[in-house]
């Protein structure tokens, strides 16, 4: 068994890889496989290149940095054609990664872990950032990774990471939200 942590944004156009070292305590990659370049040939299914490539990818991955667990950002059904071929993608990574612990984590409680469950991406981006200033991201689907693998660390108390204190809204009453002004206002 390995000694890595993958958290992967797993997607047919862009996946995001990162890797931490669960012995050595640190982040040794942080990557992203565009598969926007495959060219649709005549005789070959466009999406199956694509396929082959983040499989052939992901495949050398794992031979450099054997991972002992997987964690990847759960799908969400929104578009029914994208849903279904983004599945496509957790299948093979699925296959590929057969013989290691996967765990799926909801984009709600990925932010959660770092921020708030309805955080936006940029702002959990941000915090990242923050907590990590040496991290450098080229696009989101690597910082979609590290959420997904910080999440992992934090909920196993394998990393030190300070969640921003949240500020709740204060909430105005009905009578404050129609005009109304109470008797003990007086």
């Amino acid at each position: 068994m390995g000694k890595y942590l993958y958290g992967l944004d797993l997607s047919l156009s862009c996946t995001g890889v990162t890797i931490y070292d669960l012995e050595e305590k640190e982040f040794v990659y942080i990557g992203s496989l565009n598969t926007e370049k495959v060219k649709k040939k005549k005789d070959l299914y466009h999406n199956a290149l694509k396929l082959k490539d983040i499989h052939d990818w992901l495949k050398g991955l794992k031979e450099k940095f054997p991972p002992q667990i997987v964690t990847i950002e759960r799908g969400f059904s929104r578009f029914n054609t994208a849903t279904q071929t983004i599945y496509r993608v957790h299948g093979i990574v699925n296959l590929l990664f057969h013989d290691v612990n996967q765990i799926y984590y909801p984009p709600k409680t990925v932010k959660e872990a770092i921020y708030k469950g309805d955080a936006t991406k940029a702002q959990v981006q941000k915090i990242i950032k923050n907590n990590f200033v040496y991290i450098e991201f080229e696009n989101e689907d690597e910082s979609d990774s590290f959420a997904v693998a910080l999440t992992y660390l934090i909920k196993n108390d394998l990393i030190k990471f300070e969640k921003p204190i949240v500020e709740k809204k204060k909430r105005k009453t009905k009578e404050a939200k129609k005009g109304r002004a109470k008797l003990e206002d007086f």
